[in-house]
C-alpha cells in the first residue's frame, strides 16, 4: 500500500514503511509531517473534506516560502474510517522517525486511538476532528491538543431555541458511539436547565438506527423538539424519516450533517428549516498563519468546486496550528525540536480560520483540551428565491437569520 505524499510536487509517493524514497534524510531538507483520514468507510464524506483542506494549507504554505524556509511534506493515508487501521498507520509514523508532528485523523473514536500512542512515544499531534470531550478531560494529556469545540456544548444552542420559542418536550436518539454520547449529555443538561422534559431517550448501535421507528415513536410522544443523530448519513437519514412518518417537530436538530454545503442538495426541500452545529461557516472571518478566511474560501473554491464546510476548515487551521508552533520553536532557537513544539501548542492563545485556539494548560487535568471555540447553530432557510441556504440563528452575536420553526 501507498501513500500520499503532499508538498514536494505530484506523483511524489512515501513508501508504506515510512520511509522516503530519497538519498538524503527527509529531516534534513524538509518538516514531514504525518496524518490519516477516512478516505473510505462511514466517515468518508466529512473525512474527505478534512483531507481536502490538510492538502491545501500544505500547498498553500510551500507557496509562501514553506516555515521557516523549510519545505513542508505531508504524508497521509486512507484509514478506512477504522480505529485499529489508523492506529497501525501512526504506529509506523512514529517507528520511521522521520515525522515532526502529526495531524489528527477523522472522529472522536480514531483519534482516542491514535492518540494513546502519540502521547505515550512523545510526539505532537493536533486533532482538528474530534469533539469528545473525554479524550481529554481528566486525562492530563501532554502531547495531543484538540481544535473543536466539546461535543456536549453541539446542539445546547438547538435547545435554548426551542425552549425560548416555547418547547417543552424533547425526543433524544443518538448513536451509540464516543461523539454521539457526549452531545446527548449536553443536551440532556440544556433541557435541564431550561425546563424541557425529554420524553424520548433512545441510543442505536452505530451503522444500525430504525430512523423511522425513531422518528414514528417521537412524532408518538409528542416531542416538539427532535434532536442528536450520529454522523452525516444519519442526519440525512433522520431528516428523510421525519417526512416519510409526517413528524414534523417545531425544531428538527441534528448533530453533524447539516452543516455540509451538500446537505441541501442530497434533500431538496427536506431540508427546509433542519437545524444543527457548525464549528465555521465561508460568512464567519477568520484570519490564520497562513491566510484569512475569505482567501482560503476563495482557493477551496477554485480547487475542489465547492464551498467549504467546517471539517475542510478544522484541517486547514490544524496545518496552520503547527506551522505556527514550529515557526515560533525555530524563531526561540528550538529548531524542529518536538518539545518545543509541543510546549507552544499548549501555550499559545491564537486563531485559526477554524477561529479562536487555546487549550487547557500543561499540568492541568483537562490538558489539550479546546477552551476557546464556540459553535454555531445554523439552519437550511430560504434564499429568497426558491432554493437553500445555511443561515446562523444562534448566538445571538453572530445570528443573521431567526430561527425557523415547524409544527
Amino acid at each position: 500500500m501507498r501513500a500520499l505524499l503532499l508538498g514536494a510536487g505530484l506523483g511524489s509517493t512515501l513508501l508504506a514503511s515510512g520511509c522516503l524514497e530519497t538519498e538524503t534524510p527527509p529531516e534534513a531538507r524538509s518538516i514531514i509531517l504525518g496524518a490519516t483520514f477516512s478516505g473510505t468507510g462511514r466517515f468518508a464524506e466529512l473525512g474527505t473534506e478534512m483531507f481536502n483542506g490538510y492538502s491545501l494549507a500544505t500547498r498553500m504554505l510551500n507557496e509562501s516560502g514553506g516555515i521557516a524556509g523549510h519545505r513542508v511534506l505531508l504524508v497521509i493515508r486512507d484509514d478506512e474510517s477504522d480505529a485499529a487501521t489508523a492506529e497501525s498507520f501512526y504506529a509506523e509514523y512514529v517507528a520511521s522517525g522521520n515525522f515532526n508532528a502529526l495531524l489528527g485523523p477523522y472522529s472522536s473514536p480514531l483519534t482516542e486511538a491514535v492518540i494513546g500512542l502519540t502521547d505515550t512515544l512523545d510526539i505532537p499531534l493536533v486533532a482538528p476532528m474530534a469533539a469528545d470531550p473525554g479524550i481529554w478531560a481528566g486525562r492530563s494529556r501532554q502531547w495531543s491538543v484538540q481544535m473543536l469545540n466539546p461535543g456536549p456544548t453541539y446542539l445546547q444552542g438547538s435547545v435554548e431555541l426551542a425552549a425560548a420559542n416555547g418547547a417543552t418536550t424533547a425526543a433524544l436518539v443518538y448513536e451509540e458511539s464516543q461523539f454521539p454520547v457526549s452531545v446527548a449529555e449536553g443536551v440532556r443538561d440544556a433541557a435541564l436547565t431550561h425546563g424541557m422534559d425529554i420524553v424520548l431517550d433512545r441510543s442505536y448501535p452505530a451503522g444500525q438506527s430504525d430512523h423511522e421507528g425513531l422518528a414514528t415513536a417521537a412524532k408518538e410522544a409528542g416531542a416538539q423538539l427532535f434532536i442528536g443523530g450520529g454522523y452525516y448519513d444519519d442526519a440525512v437519514a433522520f431528516t428523510r424519516a421525519a417526512g416519510e412518518v409526517d413528524y414534523t417537530p417545531m425544531l428538527l436538530s441534528l448533530s453533524l450533517g447539516p452543516a455540509q454545503s451538500g446537505f441541501a442538495d442530497e434533500l431538496g426541500d427536506l431540508a427546509r428549516c433542519v437545524a444543527g452545529n457548525a464549528a465555521w461557516l465561508p460568512t464567519i472571518r477568520t484570519r490564520g498563519f497562513i491566510v484569512d478566511s475569505e482567501t482560503f474560501v476563495r482557493r477551496y473554491e477554485l480547487v475542489y468546486g465547492h464551498t467549504p464546510g467546517y471539517y475542510a476548515a478544522g484541517g486547514f487551521g490544524a496545518v496552520e496550528l503547527v506551522a505556527e508552533a514550529i515557526d515560533a520553536a525555530i524563531d526561540g532557537g528550538h529548531g524542529v525540536d518536538p518539545v518545543a513544539i509541543r510546549d507552544r501548542l499548549f501555550s499559545m492563545e491564537t486563531e485559526t480560520v477554524l477561529g479562536p485556539f487555546k487549550v487547557y494548560p500543561l499540568g492541568d487535568p483537562g490538558a489539550g483540551g479546546q477552551q476557546a471555540l464556540k459553535g454555531l447553530q445554523v439552519q437550511w432557510q430560504d434564499d429568497g428565491s426558491g432554493g437553500l441556504v445555511r443561515r446562523i440563528v444562534h448566538p445571538e452575536g453572530v445570528a443573521d437569520a431567526e430561527v425557523c420553526l415547524g409544527g
